[in-house]
């Protein structure tokens, strides 16, 4: 059984036991940050192995509207922030982020929250915005999308891989991924996807055009008091597989890119991926270090009272996409219990 199929599963008996209801809200719990990637109408094709991460602008117009409803309250990232003692009694708080800057946010995102005024959060990367930096997994997507097998002689997870059937380009697009992502180191992955772009005829910088905001769209979307830009390093880099002078230099330079044209210096940072080999421990301090105010993961969870790096947000998955999951996953008493059950295995 797959991983998200068992995620639906327990997001359904959750929901059918009516967890939001009973489980008890932890005295730390100031609000929660969930994070977007893109928002748009188009349904997935077939094959669409990064449909998680996009959601329709129906449901987040629906999300908005569904949690104001029931008395939650949406806030800024520097404001759930600047709480940063007493918690419980701001529990019902939820900043919105959305990672990497793709167009779509300011073509169908940007309206819904301007309708119901929420803030917003934009988690750029310059080299995604200068279009000097790969969009590997989107570009994985394309290239496996239109072939029947993937192959890349000396590298990769395998000599040659099946891509005809869906099956086969699904299981292609995971071992590649897979490989990308713990096997080949940063620079290596860079290579090898260029290798493969070229290979197969995409054009990586015509990728990051059509997809990721640019400069000059970044400045017109950042004019709204509604939004913050924050920073997502320089090259979208899984900053644990850095040294630290170069996790450090992926992150300041980020900021200063930002400072320089928006005119405004991020207060806070995203960390790419967000999973634990990618972000952890050394990763928030050395944001500390850098100066940001607070760094964030894409592990779940609340925001704990006085805690400023490493948090966790909840991400909104775009295969998931009911209201009656989100009541559920923005309990802060599931979090709690999960930590518990850890701590006592």
């Amino acid at each position: 059984m797959s991983r998200h199929r068992l995620i639906r599963y327990a997001l359904e008996a959750l929901s059918l036991a009516r967890a939001p209801r009973w489980l008890p809200t932890p005295s730390e719990a100031r609000g929660f940050v969930v994070t977007l990637h893109h928002v748009a109408p188009e349904a997935p094709s077939a094959f669409a192995p990064n449909a998680l991460l996009s959601i329709t602008p129906d449901f987040l117009d629906r999300f908005l509207a569904h949690f104001i409803a029931r008395g939650w309250r949406f806030v800024s990232v520097d404001e759930l922030m600047r709480s940063n003692g007493e918690g419980g009694a701001d529990a019902k708080r939820i900043a919105v982020t959305l990672d990497d800057g793709y167009r779509d946010n300011a073509e169908h995102a940007w309206p819904v929250f301007r309708r119901h005024d929420v803030p917003f959060t934009i988690y750029a990367c310059p080299g995604f915005s200068e279009r000097t930096s790969e969009l590997w997994w989107e570009a994985l997507e394309r290239i496996i999308a239109r072939t029947e097998s993937v192959s890349l002689p000396g590298e990769g997870p395998a000599e040659t891989l099946p891509a005809k059937k869906l099956v086969e380009k699904t299981e292609a697009f995971r071992a590649w991924t897979a490989w990308l992502t713990s096997e080949a180191d940063e620079a290596h992955q860079r290579r090898v996807i260029r290798a493969l772009a070229d290979k197969y005829g995409l054009d990586l910088a015509e990728l990051a055009r059509a997809l990721v905001m640019d400069w000059d769209e970044l400045r017109t979307i950042a004019a709204d008091p509604l939004c913050s830009i924050g920073a997502h390093t320089m090259t979208h880099a899984a900053l644990a597989r850095l040294d630290p002078q170069s996790a450090m230099a992926e992150m300041r330079g980020s900021a200063d890119r930002i400072e320089a044209e928006i005119g405004t210096r991020p207060t806070t940072i995203a960390f790419p991926y967000g999973y634990p080999a990618a972000a952890g421990a050394r990763e928030a301090a050395l944001a500390a270090e850098v100066g940001f105010a607070a760094s964030f993961t894409t592990q779940p969870g609340y925001i704990p009272a006085a805690a400023t790096h490493g948090l966790p947000r909840v991400s909104i998955n775009g295969l998931f996409q009911e209201l009656r999951y989100l009541e559920t996953l923005l309990t802060p008493g599931l979090w709690s219990l999960r930590d518990r059950l850890r701590r006592a295995n």
